[in-house]
């Protein structure tokens, strides 16, 4: 009983699989399988997973016929995670040694539906003295279009899963996908609690789908907030000022992506989110401080000139 499945899909991940590998098999809490998802790598990934498979009975590893994506294999491992609890961990990224430990302690103690922990080194300020948080009933939808940091990632959580149900990730989504996979969970009014304790090792990785050259897949950051906008006009209309916010820093986070890797091919677009954001300003929530300096930045109309700065310092 008890036991954890975490799913790691794995795409030309060889620089860093061995150290998110080896922090799994290092835990303290031992009752867990490691299910990796080999995506059709075209480096040495599949191989370094086949040579720990055979050392360690616990970890099971797949390898699927067709590239998909990472939802397609977070879908995947889904389909074949036997344990009652459910990790996501990405190949670049690694657990603290007690990461499992003190999730599953606050999901079987709180009887909690998803318990999320830290990065570490993170730049979210814990807003009080309490070791953790439980957010029942909307409240964690709540805290999500408040744009928590919590409610970011499928990874740093631990999931019952028979909570996850059949509850999928979208794969024709290829940015934010997995935030949004949160989201719908979010809308079946979990008990979610939130640690203070720093669990997961996040790893800034240039070649990351989010630091990649500009491509049509951006656009799903919008597609995604509106779709979360018409998801909580028809369930929960009470929330749509905080809907508004949220779909708001996505306009934010598509201006600043436009101003970082295009060069001015998408100007009426970007004339359009500059309006949409300084006309709907007053639903902006207060988040973490780049974010704040951001909305600055639009709101006194000074985006044309970080835009030119940018631009410039890429050529």
């Amino acid at each position: 009983m008890n036991k954890i499945s975490i799913i790691v899909p794995v795409y030309n991940a060889e620089a860093f699989l061995e150290e998110c590998i080896e922090s799994v098999l290092c835990q303290t809490y031992e009752n867990l399988e490691l299910l990796l998802v080999d995506d059709k790598s075209t480096d040495r990934s599949a191989a370094i997973c086949k040579s720990y498979a055979k050392k360690d009975e616990r970890i099971r590893f797949f390898s699927k016929s067709m590239r998909g994506g990472v939802s397609s294999a977070r879908n995947f491992g889904l389909k074949n995670a036997t344990g009652q609890y459910i990790m996501f961990l990405d190949a670049d990224d690694q657990l603290t040694p007690d990461c499992a430990e003190v999730l599953l302690k606050y999901m079987i103690e709180r009887q909690a539906d998803i318990v999320a922990g830290r990065t570490v080194n993170s730049a979210y300020q814990w807003r009080n003295e309490q070791k953790y948080e439980i957010w029942n009933g909307t409240r964690g939808l709540e805290e999500s279009l408040k744009d928590n940091p919590y409610c970011y990632s499928a990874w740093g959580k631990l999931y019952r899963a028979d909570f996850i149900g059949e509850s999928r990730f979208r794969e024709e989504y290829r940015i934010n996908e997995d935030s949004f996979f949160v989201f719908e969970l979010l809308l079946k009014k979990p008990v979610f609690i939130a640690v203070k304790n720093e669990i997961y090792s996040y790893r800034f990785n240039s070649d990351s789908s989010t630091h990649q050259k500009f491509g049509d897949k951006f656009f799903d950051i919008l597609k995604i907030s509106d779709e979360q906008y018409e998801l909580i006009k028809s369930c929960y209309p009470e929330y749509l000022d905080l809907a508004e916010n949220m779909r708001l820093k996505a306009k934010m986070n598509m201006l600043r992506i436009l101003a970082i890797k295009t060069n001015g091919e998408y100007r009426k677009l970007e004339k359009e989110l500059q309006r949409d954001i300084i006309r709907n300003g007053q639903y902006y929530q207060p988040g973490i401080p780049s974010d704040d300096k951001w909305f600055w930045v639009i709101k006194c109309h000074m985006y044309k000139a970080y835009a030119y700065v940018k631009r410039k310092k890429r050529e």
